[in-house]
Order: C-alpha cells, then sequence, then structure tokens
C-alpha cells in the first residue's frame, strides 16, 4: 500500500512539460526544422573528413537519450530566434555555456525567470563580444529573440505552458496551431480546440476541401491552412 501511495504522489507531482515524449523527427517537424539541426542541439554530431573526424558536443541536454521534452522543443524555439539571425552552432554553444556559468545547475537555461532576468542580455553581450555586433544589429537581434518569445504563454515562473511554433522569423499571424503538453499527448492542436493538427492535415491530404473541414471542426479556414503547413503531404501520411 505504501508503494502504491508513493507511486501515486509522484505520478500527481510529475510535471508534464518535463517528460520525454517527442523523438527527434517530430520535434524537427513541429519546428520547421532540418532534423540533423536538432540532433546537433540535443546529441551532437560528428563532423570533418575520415581519419580526422571530430565530435561536435551538443547545445542542450535532452529530456532522456533520443527523446525530447516540451520543455526541451520550447528550448529549441528560442534557439530559432538566434538561429533565423545566422549564428552559427559554435556561437549557440558559447552563449548556452555563459547562460550556464550565470545560473549553475539550470537543466533549461533559456527558459524560466533567470533567463528573463539577466540571459537575453548575457545572450546580446557573449554575441556582441564574440561577431563585434554593433549597437543596432544588437538591438534587431532582440527584436527577433522577442519575436519569437512573443509566442510563449508562461506560468508564475515564467517556464512555457503552451507556444506556437514561429517556424522562420519572417511568419505572420496570431499562431493558430499550438503545441500544449496537456492536449493531444503535446502534438500540435489548433489554438482554443484539442483537434490535432495532424488529422487535418491527413484529411485534406484524402481529398477534402479546407471549406468542408472549417466547418466540420468549426474552425476558420485560416487555421485549417495553419494545420496543413505543419503537415505537409510527406509528412502527413
Amino acid at each position: 500500500m505504501k508503494a502504491r501511495a508513493e507511486a501515486a504522489t509522484f505520478i500527481r507531482d510529475l510535471d508534464s512539460r518535463a517528460m520525454p515524449r517527442y523523438t527527434l523527427f517530430e520535434a524537427a517537424g513541429y519546428l520547421g526544422l532540418p532534423e540533423s539541426t536538432i540532433r546537433s542541439w540535443f546529441v551532437g554530431m560528428p563532423y570533418g573528413r575520415s581519419p580526422n573526424v571530430k565530435w561536435q558536443r551538443p547545445v542542450l541536454q535532452p529530456a532522456a537519450k533520443d527523446l525530447l521534452s516540451f520543455f526541451d522543443i520550447a528550448s529549441a524555439h528560442v534557439l530559432m530566434a538566434l538561429k533565423a539571425r545566422g549564428l552559427r552552432p559554435n556561437h549557440l554553444r558559447d552563449v548556452i555555456d555563459e547562460l550556464r556559468k550565470e545560473n549553475p545547475g539550470a537543466q533549461h537555461p533559456v527558459l524560466g525567470q533567470s533567463f528573463f532576468m539577466f540571459g537575453r542580455d548575457v545572450i546580446l553581450s557573449r554575441l556582441g563580444e564574440l561577431l563585434n555586433l554593433s549597437r543596432q544589429r544588437q538591438l534587431g537581434l532582440r527584436a527577433v529573440m522577442q519575436k519569437f518569445l512573443d509566442r510563449v504563454e508562461y506560468d508564475a515562473n515564467l517556464m512555457p505552458l503552451r507556444f506556437s511554433p514561429l517556424r522562420t522569423h519572417r511568419e505572420r499571424g496570431k499562431g493558430y496551431i499550438i503545441i500544449d503538453p496537456d492536449f493531444a499527448y503535446g502534438r500540435p492542436i489548433v489554438r482554443g480546440t484539442a483537434i490535432a493538427a495532424e488529422i487535418i492535415a491527413k484529411r485534406k491530404e484524402s481529398g477534402e476541401s479546407a471549406a468542408n473541414l472549417a466547418k466540420d471542426y468549426r474552425i476558420s479556414i485560416r487555421a485549417v491552412k495553419e494545420a496543413i503547413k505543419h503537415f505537409p503531404q510527406q509528412r502527413a501520411a
């Protein structure tokens, strides 16, 4: 009985946002990134030619081997803001190392109160040193970062609750598709519903019109189109 009670308490207290659930392939698809980018950030990758092959260590620590948590993909979403400005992997790694120096032991150095209190300034300062960024370019980088961060909804500790993937810094719109770990097993859904975006994409691929799908699910045609964009034909099957 005691063991059962302890197990029940553990499950009740477990934060669904920290649970390993996404493969690298899934995470890449949801964020609109090449799988190789996600792999390099969380697993590392070899580089160079034989016999001088070296190992590029990962930027972030995954929740489990080859599986990412919601917090992990939210962290990747923040890194996308820096990638959108053309920063190289070694610069990203250097910035994350600097953030960890400021907040030792942080499992998710680009999330939470510490990141919002000093993290963005650390990023701009460190990149300014590494890349000799002008003040104007630093402000431009901050603006791009904020555009990605604005797509995230936070709890009282400024940890992400859900977010709408901003697949490129050129994207516009309200963010009709969100990732919420408490709905559809953390798969992308239509905002304000529990409708999995992938289901809509599969129905569209089978020949149904966007207008009929919008009517069937009682959502806007724009939301249908956004769902389809997240699951193009080669990945919707």
